[in-house]
């Protein structure tokens, strides 16, 4: 049996890290036939991190720019030499690796290496606000950190087009190193059998699911439902995972549901089927799992073309990806014909549903995965 090390931060059995994403890769390896032993990745002592600071405040003050406190050469060199000595004590035929770039960048084994994450650290430059502002030194570091993990990689695994474009365009990474597989939805859902479109029940519910209301953007999601409602129309926004700044007749909010709790888990799976749109309009999005997930209940995704998004969001087909600039009246001009003729609105659901089996869930991650391991174990 091959043995995989799965170098992860956090332990990725937790249902809870990264949505439940580390959780289904690391099922993944297993449903395959492989054996897994967790590696974690670097944890830096308080000296280390006060010598970082040190760098960033000084790096700061003569550059007048922000110091990149993730992706440094600092970090990776402590990275890669801890998890070189952590390696030569495991047996393992395969390194899998999420997301930690600092822990592979300076890394020397013979075993082979797959690298995943839901974007490149480089996309976030300029596009989250944790990297933006970064000083001329700081971006040219990262992409060179970035860049030569990736070369010393056999496979690199990004869930969208947007990544997997610029990783070869920008990176000049080979075309047949980087692949397209698309993270599926990470929540119990109907059976293919047993899926049943949903119908324009009253009032009909748009689903805000985020635990940022500013950065996902619920005020133009609040704004497009009052607007539904002032051209007559019997609508409300359900509000789950954040307490929204402002209060509204129109909206229910439940602040928190935690998916390792039976009680909250169930009841977010009862939402998934009473609610009739996704609508979370966010301004940056690697890629966006929620809307795999409400594609397998057959809900339509009613977002923005930014970042991952259109790799699981088409239009026509499992919702509609509007421009960054548009405003409440252009979301509700596309809602609208789908509130008025529920045979519509029922096909938008069937499609939705359609989208989710053919593309968006882990079997079909695991089963490209397994073509991608069988390859590299063949040389």
């Amino acid at each position: 049996m091959k043995k995989i090390a799965f170098l992860s931060d956090g332990d990725p059995r937790d249902k809870s890290l990264w949505s439940g994403t580390m959780y289904m890769m690391y099922s993944s390896f297993i449903q395959l036939g492989y054996e897994v032993e967790w590696i974690p990745a670097t944890k830096y002592t308080e000296k280390e991190i006060n010598f970082i600071e040190r760098v960033a405040s000084i790096h700061e003050k003569i550059l007048n720019r922000t110091f990149n406190r993730y992706q440094n050469l600092t970090k990776a060199f402590i990275a890669s030499r801890r998890i070189e000595n952590k390696l030569k004590e495991a047996d393992f035929d395969l390194l899998f690796v999420s997301n930690a770039i600092n822990d592979i960048v300076f890394l020397n084994i013979k075993q082979p290496i797959i690298y995943v994450n839901d974007i490149l650290y480089d996309q976030h430059i300029n596009y989250y606000p944790a990297y933006k502002g970064l000083g001329w030194y700081s971006k040219k570091i990262l992409r060179y950190l970035e860049k030569k993990a990736l070369q010393k990689c056999s496979a690199v695994l990004l869930p969208s087009e947007w990544s997997v474009d610029r990783a070869i365009d920008y990176y000049k990474l080979p075309s047949d190193k980087v692949h397209l597989l698309r993270f599926g939805a990470n929540i119990d859902v109907p059976q293919k059998n047993n899926f049943q479109p949903k119908k324009l029940t009253q009032p009909i519910t748009f689903l805000f699911l985020s635990v940022e209301w500013e950065r996902k953007r619920g005020d133009i999601a609040l704004d497009t439902v009052e607007l539904l409602v002032k051209k007559g129309y019997n609508v409300k926004l359900k509000v789950v995972g954040c307490i929204p700044p402002k209060e509204s007749n129109l909206m229910e909010v439940i602040p928190f549901l935690n998916k390792n709790n039976p009680k909250d888990y169930q009841e977010l799976k009862d939402i998934l089927v009473s609610s009739h749109f996704l609508f979370v309009p966010t301004e940056a999005e690697c890629y966006g799992v929620v809307f795999c997930e409400a594609s397998a209940y057959g809900l339509p995704s009613i977002t923005t073309a930014t970042g991952g998004v259109t790799s699981i969001v088409k239009d026509g087909i499992n919702g509609f990806a509007l421009p960054l600039n548009a405003k409440a009246d252009e979301y509700a001009k596309i809602i609208e014909p789908f509130l008025i003729n529920e045979s519509k609105f029922q096909e938008l659901s069937k499609t939705s549903r359609a989208r989710y089996d053919q593309a968006l869930n882990w079997d079909v991650w695991r089963n490209e995965l397994r073509n991608i391991l069988n390859k590299i174990f063949e040389k």
